[in-house]
């Protein structure tokens, strides 16, 4: 669970990482990230303006 900046308990994510030996089926962890819930819907869909050298 993760809180919000109020201290309510929400749930997140977790994303895990593992290599997985061929031969025995075992799971090695090898990272694992935390993916923090958004504290609203996106304000926009639209993709943001591009900032190449070629774009400008």
């Amino acid at each position: 669970m993760t809180t919000t900046g109020s201290g309510t308990p929400r749930p997140g994510l977790t994303i895990s990482v593992y290599r997985v030996n061929a031969q025995t089926g075992a799971r090695t962890p090898l990272k694992q990230y935390e993916a923090v819930p958004a504290d609203g819907p996106p304000e926009t869909d639209a993709y943001p303006p591009c900032t190449c050298s070629r774009c400008r």
